[in-house]
């Protein structure tokens, strides 16, 4: 398991207390300080610690005070986050809730992470957004055997998502769950298959809900698994979720790059059911603010591609 590492940013602002001598009136605290302290940091991610009613303004000034430029802020607007790009005209336009809410106002990745803009990671493919049937990831490699399925050939990813993945079994191998890869990298081509079997048995309103669309399968990316384990027969069930291998990789997936995009209870969300065996793999920067937020990752994705605008 990847240990979270930590970086002290200080005590950035001190308390400032207004007061009127002549009115006997009784001090007014303004904004009380933004305290880091030892922040909590993974895949480039600090979880900002907001001790008292701040405004945004304030705590990016004090960000940058400390040599700390915000790549990504999330900011609670109505109880859910909604993510920004500080250099973004939609940022410096917004009128945000003055003060925030403590105690999980923001997140700023203040270390250099590859992976905020990594185009790929990122790629928005949803009912809506499509990728090009000719689409296919430069750098595909394929699975040790090891970790796929016997008897259904060769499965592939991408490099950094191959290489994330091994790590991730292994680990939970070693904590006792024998996991392994069902699909991994699916082409345009194998998609129309895939899509036309789910319609042949269900029609096309039932398909909708449990298979993509060729051009709108997340597989095509070679970034996304289907796994299972021997407790629902090495199929894709709803209920591998609720197995012990299950469970471990909802507590420690994101530790290495990989989200849920079907959450359960997202349907009206995502347009598909619940699917606790399709993991994508998104990096631990992306992963650590998911994770945080409680955003869908279409919610997220979806943020993200207007957060610069």
């Amino acid at each position: 398991m990847r240990r979270l590492g930590s970086v002290t940013l200080g005590l950035v602002l001190s308390l400032l207390v207004l007061t009127s001598a002549a009115a006997q009136v009784a001090p007014q605290p303004a904004p009380e300080a933004v305290f880091f302290g030892s922040v909590p940091t993974r895949g480039g991610v600090a979880l900002v610690a907001v001790t008292g009613e701040t405004p945004v303004t304030v705590l990016l000034d004090a960000l940058r005070d400390e040599g700390c430029e915000p790549e990504l802020l999330a900011v609670t607007i109505g109880g859910r986050f909604r993510l920004y790009s500080p250099d973004a005209p939609a940022f410096a336009n917004r009128e945000f809730p003055d003060p925030l809410v403590p105690p999980r106002a923001a997140i700023v990745s203040c270390s250099p992470a590859s992976q905020v803009r990594d185009a790929h990671l990122v790629q928005l493919v949803t009912k809506d957004h499509a990728l090009p049937a000719d689409f296919v990831p430069e750098d595909l490699v394929a699975l040790p055997e090891q970790w796929t399925l016997p008897g259904l050939g060769s499965e592939r990813l991408t490099a950094e998502a191959a290489a994330a993945l091994e790590e991730m079994l292994q680990a939970a191998s070693d904590a006792g769950h024998e996991i392994v890869v069902r699909s991994a990298y699916r082409s345009y081509e194998e998609q129309v298959y895939t899509y036309q079997y789910w319609v042949d048995i269900l029609g096309a309103t039932e398909a909708d809900r449990r298979s993509a669309r060729p051009g709108h399968s997340e597989h095509q990316l070679g970034t996304v698994v289907d796994l299972t384990n021997a407790e629902v027969g090495w199929d894709l069930l709803p209920e591998f979720g609720d197995t012990p291998g299950g469970q471990w990789l909802k507590e420690h997936a994101a530790e290495y790059g990989f989200v849920e995009s079907y959450p359960e209870g997202a349907e009206a969300i995502t347009g598909y059911l619940y699917e606790p065996w399709h993991l994508r793999y998104v990096g631990t920067y992306h992963a650590s603010l998911l994770e945080f937020t409680g955003l869908t990752l279409t919610e997220y994705l979806e943020q993200l591609q207007s957060s610069s605008n």
